[in-house]
This record gives structure tokens, sequence and C-alpha cells, in this order.
């Protein structure tokens, strides 16, 4: 999967690039909007986008929009990450139509888990084998996860989150049950 991360926090990528590896996806970090209309013009293949409330001082639902006028807002997920929201910008975001909001810290898995779910609703399961390539690369994920034992991912600095083989544990289940294997 390409996912593109609409944010400027070094450590919300760091998470999300450690599962993405695992999951056999990508992490595009880009601080701007400008940046990120230019990435949804160019790639045919972007499978969700991640994004923080505002990103230099501008506000990311102008990337909802901008899917809407492109039509791509259905079939691409959008996931809110952020620190703090009100029940006013709550309301405002689900109006236009983000996929979920995620308050930090947050599981690095939920995020994944909210895109597949996403595109497995819009573009059906044969979609999602082919953009995770299928049950081979589980079977790497699961092969990684006995070689590199335990170890955490940190959600925050200062936070801890369920050991990684706990929580990759958790991920390759949810995959196998989505992928039906």
């Amino acid at each position: 999967m390409k996912i593109v991360l609409l944010d400027d926090d070094k450590e919300t990528y760091e998470v999300l690039q450690e599962v993405a590896k695992l999951s056999g996806s990508e992490i595009i970090q880009v601080t701007n909007i400008k940046e990120a209309k230019n990435i949804i013009d160019s790639e045919e293949d972007i499978d969700g986008i991640v994004a923080e409330k505002r990103v230099n001082n501008m506000p990311t639902w102008e990337i909802l929009s901008y899917l809407k006028k492109k039509d791509k807002h259905i079939e691409v997920p959008f996931i809110l990450l952020t620190s703090e929201i009100t029940p006013e910008e709550k309301e405002f975001f689900e109006y236009m139509g983000v996929t979920a909001i995620l308050e930090k810290p947050f599981n690095p898995l939920e995020v994944f888990m909210d895109i597949v779910e996403h595109l497995r609703n819009v573009k059906g399961e044969d979609y999602v084998k082919e953009r995770l390539e299928g049950e081979e690369d589980l079977l790497k994920l699961k092969e990684k996860l006995q070689v590199k034992g335990k170890g955490e991912v940190p959600v925050k600095k200062d936070e801890k989150s369920e050991s990684i083989l706990d929580v990759l544990k958790r991920f390759i289940e949810f995959f196998k049950k989505i992928l039906k294997i």
C-alpha cells in the first residue's frame, strides 16, 4: 500500500514507517498542502491519506475538498490524526467525509486497519490482496516477527504501547480474517 502522511511530526512518520515496512507498505511524508495535491495528481495508486488537522498553518481539510473535486474522496480513505479535537471540529471533519479520526497518542495498526477496511469495502478484497501482495507478504511478516522477537512501538517519546510482537500478531490475524486465509 502507498500512504501519504500530511504531517510535519517526525515521530508520527517513524511510528507509521515501522509498521509500513513490516506490511510491505510505503509512507510518503509531505509537509505542505501543495505537495500533497501534486502527489494526488501524479500518483494513481495512493491507498490512503493520513493527516494532522493543520500542517504548516494550513488546514488539511483542503485535501478532503481537493479529493472531492477530483472524484477520489470515496475511494481514498482519509484518516485524521490529532493531539486534540473539539466536538465542533470533529463534526466538521465527519461532515467533510473523513474515514476515521484518531487521537494522538495512537496505535499505528489502527491507521492501517482503518485504511484496509475502507479499501476492502470500496474496492473489494481482491484489490486489498493485490496491494498487500497476498498471503506471501503475511507469511514474510510472520517470519520477521519470529526472528526479531520482542520490541516496542513508541506512540510518543515518553510513552510505550504494547510489545510490537503482540501488536503485529493482532495485525496478522486481522489481515488473515480480511483475506480469509
